[in-house]
C-alpha cells in the first residue's frame, strides 16, 4: 500500500469515529481528533521528512485560523474545527481547504433537507433575521446560537464534514480542483 492509501485509511477511520462520537454524545471527542492529528503528523514526517512535517502542521493550523470566527459566533463547534485540523494534519493544506469547501456545500444541502423535513423554514429565517438585526443594532458580532439550550436549528456538522471530505476525495481522484488558485 502506498502513502496516499495509508492517509486515506487514516482519514476514513477518523471520520467514522468522529461521526460515531458526534451521534452518541453530540460532540467530536478531543481524544479522536488529537490522536488522528498526531498520527497524521508522524505519517507525514516519516514519508516526506521535514517538508512533510511542515505541510502537516500547516494543514492542521489553517482550518483553525480560518474557522475560529465561526466558533466565536457559535455557528460551528470546536470539535468540528478540530476535526478539520486533524484532516489537514493527515492530508495537507490543499486537500483540507477542498474538504472545507465541500463540507460547507454538503452542509448547506443537508440543512435545506432538514428544514424541509422539520417544516421550520419560516422559524429559522426569523431566527436569522433577528440575529442579523441584533448584530446591526448593537454594532457587535453576537453569538448566533446557544448549542446547550437550543437544538432546533442544530445538526451534527460532522455528517457534513464526512460527506464533504468524501466529495473532496472524489474530486481529487478525478484531479478536479475546487480552489485552483492554491
Amino acid at each position: 500500500m502506498n502513502e496516499q492509501g495509508i492517509r486515506i485509511i487514516e482519514v476514513m477511520m477518523l471520520l467514522i469515529l468522529s461521526v460515531w462520537s458526534d451521534t452518541k454524545d453530540f460532540k467530536v471527542r478531543n481524544s479522536i481528533t488529537f490522536s488522528a492529528a498526531f498520527v497524521g503528523i508522524i505519517t507525514c514526517f516519516i514519508v516526506e521528512g521535514p517538508n512533510g512535517l511542515f505541510q502537516s502542521i500547516q494543514g492542521m493550523m489553517i482550518p483553525l485560523a480560518l474557522l475560529f470566527t465561526l466558533y466565536l459566533l457559535r455557528m460551528l463547534g470546536a470539535g468540528d474545527i478540530k476535526l478539520f485540523g486533524a484532516i489537514g494534519a493527515i492530508m495537507g493544506t490543499g486537500f483540507v481547504l477542498n474538504a472545507i469547501t465541500c463540507s460547507f456545500l454538503f452542509g448547506g444541502t443537508l440543512s435545506i433537507a432538514i428544514i424541509a423535513m422539520r417544516k421550520n423554514g419560516k422559524q429559522r429565517f426569523i431566527h436569522l433575521y433577528c440575529y442579523l438585526k441584533a448584530c446591526f443594532l448593537s454594532m457587535k458580532l453576537l453569538e448566533y446560537q446557544d448549542f446547550q439550550k437550543e437544538r432546533d436549528g442544530v445538526f451534527r456538522f460532522s455528517y457534513a464534514i464526512a460527506g464533504g471530505t468524501l466529495l473532496a476525495f472524489g474530486f481529487a481522484a478525478y484531479k478536479i480542483e475546487l480552489l485552483p488558485f492554491l
